[in-house]
């Protein structure tokens, strides 16, 4: 498997934090068809070629995804978008 690796600082309220979070969630099991468990502060998320988990708290995010082996050719791709999508909803763009 092929990893990607992101953190981010961010200044978003509680609320706000929960509003990404809920999102990201909605977008995992709604566009990319995943199965999420989610704790206080971790999501974790396995989909069909990957698997990863995001870990946040009141000044960061972090996230790691594994990429299977018919996903490895666009790990570049899919680590760049993911990093703008990131941004964006950190208000960090």
């Amino acid at each position: 498997m092929s990893d990607i690796r992101l953190s981010r600082s961010h200044n978003l309220t509680p609320e706000e934090r929960e509003q990404v979070v809920s999102a990201f969630i909605d977008y995992l099991v709604n566009t990319l068809n995943a199965t999420v468990e989610r704790t206080e502060g971790h999501v974790a998320f396995k989909g069909a070629g990957y698997k990863g988990h995001v870990s946040f708290d009141d000044v960061s995010v972090e996230g790691d995804l594994r990429l299977g082996m018919m996903m490895r050719p666009l790990k570049a791709v899919i680590s760049k978008q993911i990093g703008e999508v990131l941004d964006h909803y950190l208000g960090l763009n």
